[in-house]
């Protein structure tokens, strides 16, 4: 397995660079540290650690019982370097803008559903800053109000992504420090009315707004950058500005990497039933792992009612245990994974369509004909095998890098997706996935885009039943199935 980040090296660079971009600004309060435990998944400790660090670097002020506060930056920042910086990192930069102006729009119109924005906390802020016009740091509020409408809308993985392009657009140097960009995007009309978007009630009217909006923006970054790049002597080689969205970080630990890629194999019927598993030392030596993290991650499966250990012998694939799994709801680790499991459902509904428009029509002929051999396999999970190939032509690597964490969050709910009840559940996806792909050999992209959206549709009505019928899941009742508009 590859060497995981440390809790505090992530949790200070991401605060750091927040800091030293503007995008917390002299003056303004960090977060509680009982916040940034809960947005970072660490403990208090690990957050006073950093903020000490903070401290001693001279980028925030610590006074007793109050959250830090940021400190002036200056010697930190040099304006005449920060061009040449940009510039060093403008492909992935304009590659992050298209990927957000690609799903940003669909997850703000579902999060809104049912939603009162005018009772969002940063909602009075963003109207006075849309009245009074764009100043360096009025679309600060607006970007708040966004945070606060997927906050509030029900699914963590939305604000998360949300928060985790504000923290790679750099959005704070073209608002700063180019006029030449606040004249290409403030100064149109694509902002004026999003609060009355945002208030109105027709979701497509939403959506359309929403996309020309982060379209002009994405568009816009792009024209700055290509100003800049003609403003400069010598234009810098690009260097990797490397995208990185883990939603299980802090929460990766390398037995439950290994339980999540065995449930995934006895899910798919790599091992089926009456199957032994491979040894423990041969485990061991698969993951790099010692043996009491392997003995441990058996230890889970054998508690989710998926494998058996016999003495002598080793760990023998059975037929999942209903009853195990009911007495998991009691588990709150547990019911939270399969919160999580849903969620990140509702959000591949949303990534996979944009996702397909990309891949699709890269294909080659020889990949459509592997493919479709493919689809004729019994007992094989067709949606996997479609995504699999989807994944190799998503051509912008954050796109490529969300789709496939979102797929790593799915792996963990394969038990109850195909394995427990592969006679409904699997085979009318497989069928719907057959049809979408004879629709897609025909030429007819939208078509196989919209039906790969709709199987995860599918996948999630099937799974909440499941989980709130079958095994008594009420905490799940609540989630909601996205619609199409």
């Amino acid at each position: 397995m590859k060497p995981q980040e440390t809790k505090f090296t992530f949790v200070y660079n991401e605060i750091k660079q927040c800091i030293l971009e503007g995008q917390i600004q002299p003056g303004n309060n960090l977060l509680s540290s009982r916040m940034y435990c809960e947005q970072f998944h660490v403990s208090r400790y690990t957050i006073n650690r950093v903020f000490e660090t903070l401290r001693i670097e001279g980028l925030i002020d610590i006074q007793p019982r109050l959250a830090p506060t940021v400190v002036s930056k200056k010697e930190y920042y040099n304006s005449s370097n920060a061009v040449f910086e940009i510039l060093k990192q403008r492909e992935a930069l304009v590659q992050i803008y298209q990927t957000f102006a690609l799903i940003l729009p669909s997850l703000l119109v579902f999060a809104l559903q049912g939603c009162d924005v005018e009772i969002m906390p940063h909602y009075k802020q963003a109207v006075k800053a849309l009245r009074l016009g764009y100043t360096a740091d009025g679309w600060r509020f607006s970007s708040k109000l966004g945070h606060d409408v997927l906050r509030i809308g029900g699914n963590s993985l939305f604000s998360e992504l949300y928060s985790t392009f504000g923290l790679y657009n750099k959005l704070a140097f073209f608002t700063k420090d180019c006029p030449y960009f606040s004249k290409l995007f403030f100064e149109e009309s694509v902002t004026d009315d999003i609060i009355d978007v945002l208030k109105g009630d027709d979701p497509l009217k939403k959506y359309n707004h929403l996309s020309n909006m982060y379209q002009k923006l994405t568009d816009s970054i792009d024209d700055t950058l290509n100003y800049l790049s003609e403003t400069m002597p010598k234009c810098p080689l690009q260097t990797d500005l490397r995208f990185s969205w883990n939603p299980m970080r802090g929460q990766d630990y390398c037995y439950s990497k290994i339980v999540d890629e065995l449930n995934l194999k006895i899910g798919l019927g790599k091992y089926s039933v009456g199957m032994l598993l491979p040894y423990e030392k041969q485990l061991a030596d698969q993951y790099d792992v010692s043996l009491s993290t392997v003995r441990k991650a058996l230890s889970e499966l054998e508690q989710r009612g998926f494998v058996k250990k016999l003495n002598g012998k080793g760990t023998i694939v059975i037929e999942p245990n209903a009853m195990k799994l009911h007495q998991l709801t009691h588990n709150p680790g547990y019911v939270k994974k399969a919160l999580r499991y849903l969620h990140a459902l509702q959000l591949m509904i949303f990534i996979i369509r944009p996702a397909v428009f990309i891949a699709a029509p890269q294909w080659t002929k020889a990949e459509m004909e592997e493919l479709a051999k493919r689809l004729t396999s019994p007992d094989s999970v067709y949606l996997a095998d479609i995504l699999e190939f989807i994944k190799k032509h998503i051509t912008l690597e954050p796109l490529y890098i969300i789709v496939s964490e979102t797929n790593h969050l799915l792996e963990w709910g394969h038990h109850f997706a195909y394995y427990s009840s592969k006679n409904n559940t699997l085979s009318h996806l497989n069928q719907q996935v057959v049809g979408a792909f004879q629709q897609l050999r025909e030429g007819n992209v939208i078509f196989f885009a919209d039906a790969i959206a709709d199987c995860y549709r599918y996948m999630l009505v099937c799974m909440k039943k499941n989980m709130v019928e079958k095994y008594k899941f009420r905490s799940v009742a609540t989630i909601r199935i996205p619609e199409k508009y």
